[in-house]
């Protein structure tokens, strides 16, 4: 019986080793709260080649173009891939951050919002096919039966590198309660200035008294976002009535966005035949290896008083490839030329933009100005798919869009409602809504 008992807490010791060496510091200062990849190249981890993650794509199960938002203990799931761009292996782990309405760490622990292990390693991987670049590709699905959510709220997933204890990968999800109910509006802007370059929100929130709202303005948290981009977003939204079964939020020009521009797009899908916006595809030795290298079709900035319709993904993209292949293994990369053709713009900088750079304004998205050509150009390593993207300028940090402001253009809109009453330490989502511009062209 002593051996018995001997055995199990050696057992025991050994299995809480095994966990507790794939636990990472959530609050270590190198994490950033949002979409990002981290380039290893900067970073003093190592002295020589580390690899990085590409195609970071976090997509609901049922549809790969929803926003990444799953309901509080229901069935829906959520599915990370990405993709090492080594053929040697190293091994993952994923861990789970929750954050505040503003994406900032919230003022609970991990045991609060998670139920099951803290920590897990990927094991679901497959190494690339009848490739040029070779690369591993990962997969995560969640939560499963190893890992669910206590509490409702913004999340980070963060991936790691277990044996060099570094970070890899932070995307952002969204965990709901379907609470309050909220409906909303998309309109042409009613203040004359702004009729015909932007759109505004209106809505109204039922069903608040459930959770006993007394003060709405200081226990609610209203958050309206364009097109799953969280550098476009409206916070801080106060009711403009009170009754006792209806907030109302109509405000003339307060909550309006502008409209932008439909996004660009190509379909690199194949690199056999010229997909749309394709110029030409070959192949090259660039710094030493092999790839595919295209050219798109050069871009200009056609300022128009009329909007032109054209369909997009709200700058969003889908990897896939055509001839009937596994986008997942058999999907190259290539290194795609972006070209724009207008004058140099002198106190700010252009950037490619859009979901295929984390909608962050990220160095190697910067474009260099060719004083000869007199126009940008750019570079970036992409999947084979299908791509949205659009052209900004930054000065400062601050986001200027370069390519029209039309009240027509087809955009979605979310608002996130958080419940934060004095006496709760952490933003709840009650409640969540969704529309589009579409029906204003």
């Amino acid at each position: 019986m002593l051996i018995k008992t001997y055995h199990i807490q050696i057992t025991m010791i050994i299995f809480s080793c095994v966990i507790n060496a794939q636990s990472f510091d959530i609050y270590d200062e190198s994490i950033y709260l949002k979409d990002y990849c981290y380039d290893l190249y900067e970073k003093k981890y190592s002295d020589s080649f580390v690899s990085y993650a590409q195609s970071v794509k976090l997509e609901n199960t049922t549809n790969e173009l929803l926003d990444p938002i799953i309901k509080l203990y229901s069935s829906e799931q959520l599915k990370l891939s990405f993709d090492i761009l080594n053929s040697n292996n190293a091994t993952y782990a994923y861990t789970f951050i929750h954050c505040n309405s503003e994406w900032e760490h919230s003022n609970i622990m991990q045991s609060e919002y998670l139920e099951g292990f803290f920590d897990h390693h990927i094991h679901n991987y497959n190494y690339s096919f009848n490739t040029l670049i070779p690369y591993i590709h990962f997969e995560c699905v969640f939560p499963n039966e190893d890992i669910n959510f206590k509490k409702s709220g913004n999340y980070v997933i963060l991936i790691y590198d277990v044996e060099k204890n570094i970070p890899i990968i932070t995307k952002r999800f969204m965990v709901y309660e379907e609470i309050i109910n909220i409906s909303m509006t998309v309109k042409k802007a009613t203040l004359a200035r702004d009729m015909y370059n932007k759109q505004e929100i209106d809505f109204f929130i039922t069903d608040f008294k459930k959770l006993n709202i007394n003060d709405p303005h200081n226990e609610l948290k209203i958050l309206i976002q364009k097109n799953d981009d969280w550098n476009d977003i409206i916070s801080n939204c106060r009711p403009s009535f009170i009754d006792n079964n209806k907030l109302e939020y109509d405000y003339q020009g307060d909550i309006s966005f502008l409209g932008g521009n439909e996004y660009r797009d190509f379909d690199l899908k194949s690199l056999r035949y010229y997909g749309k916006n394709i110029r030409n595809i070959d192949k090259k030795n660039i710094q030493g290896v092999n790839m595919y290298n295209v050219n798109l079709i050069k871009d200009k900035i056609e300022y128009s008083e009329e909007y032109i319709f054209k369909y997009d993904l709200n700058g969003k993209y889908v990897l896939s490839v055509s001839e009937n292949r596994d986008k997942d293994i058999e999907g190259d990369y290539a290194l795609v030329n972006f070209n724009l053709d207008i004058d140099k713009i002198h106190d700010k900088d252009i950037y490619i933009y859009g979901e295929l750079t984390n909608w962050d304004v990220l160095n190697n998205a910067k474009m260099t100005y060719n004083e000869k050509t007199k126009n940008y150009y750019g570079s970036l390593l992409l999947k084979q798919g299908y791509y949205n993207y659009q052209y900004i300028a930054v000065d400062r940090n601050n986001l200027f869009r370069i390519e029209g402001e039309y009240h027509e253009t087809r955009n979605e809109y979310s608002i996130y409602t958080y419940y934060t009453p004095p006496w709760r330490d952490y933003d709840r989502l009650i409640g969540l809504a969704k529309s589009t511009s579409n029906n204003l062209n």
